[in-house]
């Protein structure tokens, strides 16, 4: 078996483990008998009760996870034969072999960084979904894959019980890192977790087929001369800890994106698996579970199936790049230099975006440091027309173009919209798809261009458009090409976030209201620590009940009450202070938290309230509801008493339903782009005015002569500059720069842009700066000491 699968040899395994066999977990019994009688169509209840009487107290265990709210039996299970007449003799098989490995194996030992009921909640994770996917697809024998699953990691317990090099050390490091957990096990212990697991259970005498699923689940096993069943195994137990790593459910407390071999994808067909079915029956069997194993079960968001694509997808996209031949950007570069740099450059910056303005801000960012383009936009469909909306512009003329409209199928974006193929246009004078009415709106003269669609699964969000290179290049196909790459994992990015951020607000917020909801409130009060730095050491909470609302929606019915609740909120949105917290808790009921607050305040907040409410509804402005507040003022040490506070007040609230359902991306990206630009828009306008006067001292390249020229910066902000220079005429509007500068704070930090002169005025210059890093920390810091 070891040439067959290739397998470390005892020195390899030696370098990297201290092998003392005193400490080493060894293969129970019992379990490998409950593996043997798997594969045995004859196998009784007798043969398995003689099984469990061989490891004292696994009868006991079954029965506990029998009993248990997991299965929802209707009277109480007292005996194995019971047990099996009520589930199968194949589920109580694979709960006792599920008992027995983790009692012997992987409850107890080891360092405190690798947390064994984390790695034990992933391998039944993956054990439960493998199985799922193993009937799905028809695999012989389904219970295989189960134990695939609960054994795939076993080698990480053996890097953590004898490692030579500390294993919890090992995972500290990592998590600082976004480096894949395998690649750093080989390059910084010298075997990974797969060869040395399958290095042991070839040792136990495990099946051949079981030890190639552990040794493989990470590796391409295409070349091998396995056979079609032992691979087919092999991709599903992949393919399983693959889903549970996106899904939260690690066995480190990070994530990482995961690697699928290539082959995985070509043995399954993975649009005929019910993804999300298995999905579901792992996340019922892992939750119910957790009570008996003792470990926290992740929540499971409504909108899981769209962010299982979304990542799915992202991680297929991963593999083609790290495996597939690829056009190259550069010349001389490899195929895996290629897959690296995007994987560094896109994939992990967008993998830990929270927003899609992150997103966005990304690519953007990236996209003029690799290409250099004088204008670059991200164009989106219009949701309320079939026009394409300038909805991210950057570089020259960037305020002409902002919201711009394109009608359908005009231009060059046009046309890649409706074609969804990525376009170069070398020379715009000889194209006749061009559109000459965005130069003659801009004032810009476009000589190239490049674009692709923003495309994912079936959808196209809009294009990605690039104008005229900085230093009089032309765009080539190697830079169409590479660009192609940027956008498909721009598109799956754009969508992830999108449904994060309406996941978010599913589960924090009220449809209705667009208040904090009550889970936000629990979570609030729920963090004392966190509550304190909030609200401090003492606060106030007012409990508002909305009266007549049962009456408005007899008389008025269902839109009516809604819209009344829409206004009542931005009454009382209105009169509070702008630290002031406002939570739909129920149905009519809102509570609001009031920082550093006594008595005297909070009575002057509600007396606020109602007059204001009291004046909308004479006004005609609100319909005839009243409200009732009752305020309170506490010490952040009675957070955990909040909910006793307001039950002993109210009924118990009904909450309104959320239907769970968002608009799709389709219809919803363009507005959300254009109202997440406007409020940083508005923030900035806050934060910045019109820029920060200083006085520092820098130089720049001219443009022509290649000369070094002094400056003095005499007004600065993220994204402009003004200078002086000592001889007048030397530059002139849409002079390109390469600008450098000292800060006068203390680490005196060295600037360096580049800028495109926008004004001159003798030898007062304005310039913006030319894609300025979406988070610059030192001269953000610096504006607003």
């Amino acid at each position: 078996m070891n040439s067959r699968l290739n397998l470390p040899s005892e020195s390899e395994i030696r370098q990297v483990l201290e092998l003392d066999q005193e400490k080493l977990p060894g293969f129970p019994q019992a379990a490998r008998q409950l593996i043997e009688k798997s594969r045995d169509e004859t196998a009784s209840l007798k043969d398995l009760s003689g099984i469990m009487e061989t490891d004292p107290g696994i009868s006991a265990q079954i029965l506990k996870i029998v009993n248990s709210a997991m299965y929802g039996l209707g009277s109480k299970v007292a005996t194995l034969s019971d047990a099996v007449i009520f589930l199968g003799l194949d589920e109580v098989r694979k709960q006792a072999l599920g008992v027995s490995m983790f009692k012997h194996m992987f409850k107890n030992g080891g360092s405190g960084q690798f947390d064994r009921l984390l790695f034990w909640r992933h391998s039944l994770a993956v054990a439960v979904l493998g199985l799922e996917i193993a009937r799905e697809t028809g695999y012989g024998n389904p219970e295989e894959a189960y134990i695939a699953g609960l054994l795939h990691d076993v080698g990480k317990l053996f890097l953590d019980l004898q490692g030579k090099e500390d294993y919890g050390e090992f995972i500290r490091t990592l998590s600082a890192t976004t480096d894949l957990v395998i690649e750093s096990e080989r390059s910084r212990i010298g075997l990974g977790h797969d060869d040395i697991g399958a290095y042991f259970c070839a040792g136990w005498n495990l099946p051949e087929k079981l030890v190639a699923a552990v040794k493989y689940h990470h590796q391409p096993f295409a070349h091998t001369d396995l056979s079609t069943e032992d691979k087919v195994l092999i991709s599903i137990v992949s393919l399983a800890d693959f889903i549970c790593w996106t899904q939260g459910m690690s066995s480190f407390d990070f994530i990482r994106p995961p690697v699928l071999a290539p082959e995985v994808e070509r043995i399954l067909d993975l649009d005929q698996i019910d993804i999300i079915r298995c999905i579901k029956a792992m996340n019922r069997e892992v939750e119910h579970i957790s009570a008996f194993y003792q470990f926290a079960f992740p929540s499971a968001g409504q909108l899981k199936e769209n962010l299982l694509w979304a990542n799915l997808r992202l991680s297929r996209l991963n593999t083609r790049y790290y495996y597939e031949e690829t056009p190259l950007p550069e010349a001389g570069d490899t195929d895996r230099d290629r897959a690296r740099y995007l994987e560094s450059e896109f994939g992990k910056p967008l993998a830990r975006a929270k927003s899609v303005k992150e997103v966005l801000d990304i690519v953007m960012y990236q996209i003029g440091r690799i290409f250099n383009p004088r204008n670059w936009s991200i164009l989106l469909k219009d949701p309320k027309a079939d026009n394409l909306v300038f909805s991210v512009v950057v570089g020259e003329n960037k305020k002409k173009l902002q919201g711009a409209k394109l009608p359908k199928g005009e231009g060059i974006a046009g046309y890649i919209m409706e074609t969804g193929e990525s376009l170069i246009v070398e020379d715009v004078s000889k194209d006749k798809r061009f559109s000459r009415r965005v130069d003659a709106h801009t004032g810009f003269q476009t000589r190239s261009i490049i674009g692709t669609p923003l495309k994912t699964g079936d959808k196209t969000l809009g294009v990605i458009q690039l104008i005229n290179r900085n230093r009089e290049d032309l765009f080539r196909k190697k830079d169409m090409d590479l660009l192609a790459s940027i956008a498909e994992y721009a598109a799956i990015a754009i969508e992830r976030s999108y449904y994060t951020q309406a996941l978010t607000n599913l589960a924090t917020k009220d449809a209705l209201t667009g208040l904090k909801n009550r889970w936000s409130f629990e979570r609030a009060a729920g963090n004392k620590v966190e509550f304190k730095i909030r609200y401090g050491s003492i606060f106030s909470m007012l409990i508002i009940t909305v009266d007549d609302l049962g009456r408005l929606l007899r008389e008025k019915g269902q839109r009516a009450r809604d819209a009344g609740l829409r206004d009542l909120v931005r009454i009382i949105n209105n009169t509070k202070r702008r630290d002031d917290t406002l939570f739909r808790y129920g149905e009519n009921i809102f509570l609001m938290l009031l920082p550093l607050t006594y008595s005297d305040g909070s009575e002057k907040t509600k007396d606020r309230i109602e007059d204001a409410v009291s004046l909308a509804v004479s006004k005609g402005k609100l319909p005839p509801l009243s409200v009732t507040i009752a305020h309170h003022t506490l010490s952040s040490e009675e957070t955990g008493t909040f909910t006793d506070l307001v039950d002993r007040h109210l009924a118990a609230p009904k909450q309104d339903e959320n239907d769970g359902r968002i608009a799709g991306i389709e219809e919803n990206l363009q507005p959300l782009v254009e109202k997440e630009g406007k409020s940083a828009d508005d923030g900035q306008g806050k934060r910045k005015g019109s820029g920060k006067s200083v006085s520092l001292v820098g130089h720049f390249i001219h443009p022509k002569t290649g000369r070094s020229v002094s400056i003095r910066v005499i007004e600065l902000s993220l994204n402009a500059i003004a200078f002086t220079i000592q001889k007048p005429g030397v530059l002139h509007p849409n002079d390109f720069l390469d600008v450098q500068f000292v800060l006068d704070d203390l680490k005196r930090s060295v600037i360096k842009r580049q800028v495109i002169i926008r004004k001159t005025d003798g030898n007062s210059i304005q310039g913006d700066f030319y894609n300025p890093p979406p988070y610059a920390k030192n001269l953000g810091f610096y504006l607003i000491r």
